[in-house]
């Protein structure tokens, strides 16, 4: 047995299957290591938590290429600029290489990530030199069927034939076209695996935030849903694997009900990664605060550069004069860029601004330097003094101050480019890294998620933490993050002081997610979930982490799922549930009582109509209940993450907290109308209920049924059609509703954290 595979055998839980490590992947991983910036072979394939390796155990626990058909999903979580595309590409390659023949990669929401994406995967698996083992289609369309038939025909045939990569754009219409080419095209004996980039994107769309604000919802985001399921009914053999940078609570929960996820796998950085934890909580030295007067705005206008602009400046010079003193010389050398990112506001009039004040300093810096060092060299030296003390401070080896200027003169300044990089018609499209060494780059929202740039050691980010666009999460910004221990110490961070907090906040968030992650990786996300909310690690998640977003519970306290009737599989289990804790929940805290027993309802005449077990504990009702419940609907899956989280940030505080559970009709079957929404006819057996609440008996109506001092869960059964009043009419039957209720005074505490995107 060799290394790989015993490191493989050992793993808990097992994998399904062992992927192999074959000719393709392997000429892959060696042209890999050949990157000027890239890890040698050996870094890449040996150890349990090599690129390899973990590709192998993420591959391994999706659906075996040699079963018929079914599905699997699975979660892969990585760090910002960790290597989450080194490691789906490893995947890809193992896949081709054990006997897949079809491999879709849902390649960002915005044409330039899709680009970007596109043209990695072609240049990294051969496609851009013509190779014998892929072929490549982008956003297919009915006209691409022929060829889609041809190849996968012919792959059929023979499997070492090439295997199709389809790229595709993740938005709805470029979703149906792919889903209805494929459709037609006979994949029952092709093994396919989708990868979905940035997968958290596919969950939230640009609006989200604000829509929930308003509690409102927009169809295109649940279009996206729609139709990555839609694109996933017409493979018959495939894993989906969901790729992220970003595992908040409710992305993995809202998620996990949705697309079923049934593991969750995470991307060891190597040894030379930096992430949040290294800048803002053990280094801390490495974060310069920019004082708000220095950042411009309506009404703080500047004349000039600001001076933390030019001391960041000032670093970054130094910084890439020891890089020309020590770096490895030649075409092969390994890193051969330092870069500077000046990433201010969104709007590109900013970016022009700093460009500006960039172009003029480094020509001051220039002219300076190379006039005064040969005659008055202790000006120059005094000019750059702080920063250079500085930088020995945290790089012991840095080279003397004196041999730096030198190399400034001799090299930097001449390899130089300051270039913008944003979506106007004079910016950069495609930075060439291969030009110069030596780059510095404004701009905004492209610096943002996906886009990379090389060797960067000094970020000067003016951008506030207050006014972020939809798209726009804190942790995306983090474009320092990265493979670069080796020169850490010459790495400076220049933001404001509220985003230097908000960072500090956010990592520390970060860090216990992907601890709770590893407890459980390979397991169900279940399991994850549960662990997460049902014990302390949810504590240090703070309702004001930035990158996360508030929502109040809506002013009448009830939440109440719309559509909770999708797939048959999932009613059957929620009435299978519903029986078992009312059982259960009979024996441990009844009997029942009729609701009129309660002092809140002594004027009913005569009994109520409901029932309700007065005190359960709440942790009984969230553990054995509401984890448990399916929610399939987008919307209603987002808003029982909601529910949970809300629930679990109350127990947190007071952990004996109990609540009262009505059991509406004493759970006789009702009946509720469905009515046109979420895309659907009211004929359609997904469409939303009309309404959950309806009057009851006496002047009490439904929604009186909750306490004022308590979480009140109510559960009942309808039946579904569209004839309001003929409950004969119902096509779907026996479906078991939910509604719960935060009382007001647990209200004022609670904010639900939410992702911004």
């Amino acid at each position: 047995m060799n290394t790989s595979v015993e490191i493989l055998s050992t793993i808990t839980p097992s994998l399904r299957w062992l992927p192999e490590l074959k000719g393709f992947t392997r000429d892959f991983l060696r042209a890999k290591s050949q990157d000027p910036n890239g890890p040698s072979y050996e870094d890449l394939t040996q150890g349990v938590d090599s690129v390899l390796h973990e590709a192998q155990r993420i591959l391994g626990r999706c659906l075996p290429p040699s079963e018929s058909e079914g599905r699997e999903t699975g979660l892969v979580v990585g760090y910002v600029q960790s290597g989450k595309t080194m490691s789906f590409e490893t995947v890809i390659a193992l896949a081709r290489d054990n006997g897949y023949g079809l491999v879709i990669v849902l390649a960002g929401t915005k044409n330039n990530l899709r680009n970007q994406s596109e043209h990695r995967l072609r240049k990294d698996l051969g496609i851009e030199d013509g190779g014998d083992d892929w072929s490549h289609i982008s956003n297919p369309t009915k006209a691409s069927l022929n060829k889609i038939e041809t190849r996968i025909g012919a792959w059929v045939k023979k499997s070492g034939k090439k295997s199709l990569l389809i790229t595709v754009l993740k938005h709805g219409g470029h979703l149906e076209r792919l889903a209805d080419v494929l459709s037609k095209v006979k994949l029952s004996d092709v093994p396919a695996l989708i990868i979905d980039d940035e997968s958290d994107q596919a969950s939230l769309n640009t609006k989200a935030a604000k829509n929930r604000k308003l509690h409102v919802f927009d169809d295109e985001r649940s279009a996206t849903y729609e139709k990555i399921l839609n694109l996933r009914a017409v493979l018959p053999h495939h894993s989906y694997l969901q790729y992220t940078a970003t595992p908040q609570a409710n992305l993995l929960i809202a998620q996990a009900d949705l697309l079923n996820a049934s593991f969750a796998e995470v991307i060891t950085p190597g040894d030379a990664y930096v992430g949040g934890k290294s800048f803002f909580l053990d280094n801390r030295n490495l974060i310069f605060q920019i004082p708000p007067e220095e950042v411009p705005g309506k009404d703080n206008i500047l004349n000039g550069p600001p001076k933390s602009l030019l001391k960041s400046l000032r670093f970054f010079l130094l910084a890439a004069a020891h890089h020309s003193l020590t770096r490895e010389k030649g075409m092969s050398g390994k890193d051969r860029n330092r870069s500077m990112m000046v990433h201010p506001a969104l709007k590109t009039s900013s970016h022009k601004e700093y460009k500006a004040w960039v172009d003029k300093a480094k020509a001051g810096i220039t002219s300076f330097v190379e006039g005064q060092y040969p005659k008055n060299p202790a000006a120059v030296i005094k000019f750059f003094a702080d920063e250079y003390e500085s930088l020995l401070s945290s790089e012991p080896d840095l080279k003397s101050l004196p041999d730096l200027i030198a190399a400034l003169i001799d090299d930097v300044f001449d390899e130089l480019l300051v270039v913008e990089v944003n979506g106007t018609p004079d910016a950069e499209k495609n930075i060439s890294w291969k030009e110069t060494k030596y780059w510095i780059l404004v701009g905004g929202a492209k610096l943002d998620r996906g886009y990379t740039v090389e060797g960067l050691c000094v970020t000067y980010m003016p951008r506030p933490l207050g006014g972020l666009p939809a798209a726009d999460t804190l942790q995306q910004r983090a474009r320092f993050f990265g493979y670069k221990k080796r020169y850490l110490g010459l790495c400076r961070v220049f933001v404001q002081p509220s985003v230097q907090l908000a960072f500090t906040e956010y990592v520390e968030h970060e860090e216990f997610v992907r601890s709770a992650l590893v407890k459980h990786r390979g397991k169900p996300l279940t399991e994850w979930r549960r662990d997460f909310v049902l014990t302390d690690l949810l504590r240090p998640t703070r309702p004001n982490i930035v990158g996360l977003g508030s929502r109040r519970v809506p002013a009448n306290g009830w939440l109440v799922p719309n559509v909770l009737q999708r797939d048959e599989a999932a009613r059957q289990s929620n009435r299978e549930l519903l029986l078992e804790v009312v059982e259960s929940w009979r024996l441990r805290f009844g009997p029942v009582k009729n609701a009129s027993e309660l002092s809140k309802f002594s004027t009913l005449n005569g009994r109520s109509p409901h029932d309700v077990f007065d005190g359960v504990p709440l942790r009984v009702v969230l553990d054995e209940f509401l984890l448990k419940i399916i929610v399939r609907d987008p919307r209603d899956a987002e808003e029982h993450s909601a529910m949970i989280l809300c629930l679990s940030i109350l127990l947190s505080r007071n952990e004996g907290l109990m609540a009262d559970v009505y059991l509406m009709n004493k759970l006789n079957v009702g009946y509720r109308t469905r009515y046109p929404g979420r895309g659907l006819p009211a004929s359609h057996g997904d469409a939303p209920i009309n309404q959950y609440f309806s009057q009851s008996e006496g002047s009490f109506n439904d929604r009186d049924y909750c306490s004022g001092e308590r979480v009140t869960l109510q559960l009942r059964r309808f039946n579904l059609g569209v004839t309001a009043r003929d409950r004969k009419s119902a096509d779907v039957s026996d479906v078991t509703w939910f509604a719960l209720n935060i009382p007001g005074r647990m209200k004022k505490m609670l904010l639900v954290e939410e992702r911004v995107m």
